[in-house]
């Protein structure tokens, strides 16, 4: 198997996995609320972790609360904001952001909050000067993805949030993407609030953690045990939070950018040259190290992930989460392009495990796929089923 789909999952560790095992066995399953010392050295491992996963961002550990996943951070920092604001009856977000983002804001639309959707352009590049616009005294959050899950393009987030900071609203970026790919410090912009996944770099799945400023007032989402210092109540997965620390402290030894970056700018190159018909989706410069979202014109999609799948290769059309569904990437169409570009797009997606040989027969083998769907793919651009 030749796994490029890392965007939507990463391998976990072994050093993540070995650190890991001791909070899995039965000799350190104490509850860390527990007042005793077997409670009490579980309690020591989650703060450890919580101090690896602050330093990660420049954050102070107090400011780090842990939680499920990215998806209950991003729906935490928008209930938090929410209830703190219920003067502000406003929300700003990108028209590129992350379900997570713009679904519960869809819904918080159908209960009379208004959601203001700020413009890309075909780069994925922010309106700028729409964001500034678009701020008032309304606004009770502004929510900035930091990397693009689809096209990895870069936002501006400091500039997003120092406007929103000057319009008195809270400012949220979904860094769920970026953290451990990239430098993220949360010290280079007013950021209230942040997101992060502990599954997207070389982390366990099931646990993530929302970074709450200390200056920020916050609302927690779960009430019920008062853990996490009250902002997010049940028991801590202690096994999930240790890993998380490991894979926070590995990423901030070394992201692996420059090494990972060659091998996309390899493969990238490589497609380009081989194959003719290939654009690639969004800002070439300003973007994730290891993304790459390619336009196969006249190639269907779904045929070319079901071709690719059967070489022993993993990708994907774009987000994990929307994975079956009959709709074609929300994120391309925002960036201004048609229905048709959107479902002949697909995202590769590298890691620290991928090797040059996988890159080189990636390629070959994606060339292979493409020749074979233009020859059956008719010429009214329908979609077809690819039949091994």
């Amino acid at each position: 198997m030749i796994y490029l789909d890392n965007n939507a999952t990463t391998a976990l560790d072994p050093l993540v996995r070995d650190e890991m095992l001791p909070w899995l066995g039965d000799e350190n399953y104490g509850n860390p609320s527990a007042g005793y010392r077997f409670g009490k050295r579980a309690r020591e491992a989650v703060e450890t972790a919580r101090a690896k996963v602050a330093e990660l961002i420049g954050a102070e550990p107090e400011e780090i609360t842990f939680t499920s996943g990215g998806t209950e951070s991003n729906n935490t920092a928008l209930e938090a904001a929410r209830r703190i604001r219920p003067d502000r009856n406003e929300f700003m977000i990108s028209a590129v952001e992350h379900s997570a983002i713009f679904e519960p804001c869809q819904f918080y639309e159908s209960t009379g909050l208004v959601c203001r959707m700020n413009p890309v352009d075909s780069y994925g590049h922010l309106d700028l000067d729409f964001w500034e616009a678009a701020l008032s005294d309304k606004t009770a959050l502004a929510s900035l993805i930091f990397a693009n899950n689809e096209t990895g393009v870069i936002s501006p987030v400091t500039e997003a949030a120092e406007a929103a900071a000057n319009a008195g609203a809270m400012f949220h970026t979904d860094a769920v993407q970026a953290v451990g790919k990239i430098p993220v410090s949360v010290n280079d912009a007013p950021i209230q609030m942040l997101s992060m996944s502990a599954h997207k770099l070389h982390g366990p799945k099931g646990v993530g953690a929302l970074f709450v400023s200390r200056n920020s007032r916050f609302h927690p989402l779960l009430i019920g045990g008062g853990q996490e210092d009250g902002r997010r109540s049940g028991t801590e997965n202690v096994a999930a939070i240790v890993g998380f620390g490991k894979a926070a402290e590995l990423a901030r030894a070394d992201f692996h950018a420059d090494s990972i970056g060659k091998l996309r700018d390899r493969f990238e190159n490589g497609v380009l040259e081989k194959i003719e018909g290939v654009e690639v989706n969004g800002d070439r410069e300003n973007r994730l190290p290891n993304t790459s979202n390619l336009y196969f014109t006249g190639v269907d999609g779904e045929g070319l992930l079901i071709l690719l799948d059967e070489a022993g290769i993993c990708c994907s059309p774009g987000s994990a989460c929307s994975t079956g569904s009959v709709e074609p990437s929300r994120i391309i169409k925002a960036m201004g392009f048609s229905t048709e570009r959107a479902r002949s797009s697909v995202r590769f997606s590298l890691s620290k495990f991928t090797t040059e040989s996988e890159i080189d027969e990636a390629v070959a083998q994606l060339e292979k796929a493409v020749s074979k769907l233009r020859v059956v793919m008719p010429k009214s651009g329908s979609r077809v089923v690819v039949n091994s």
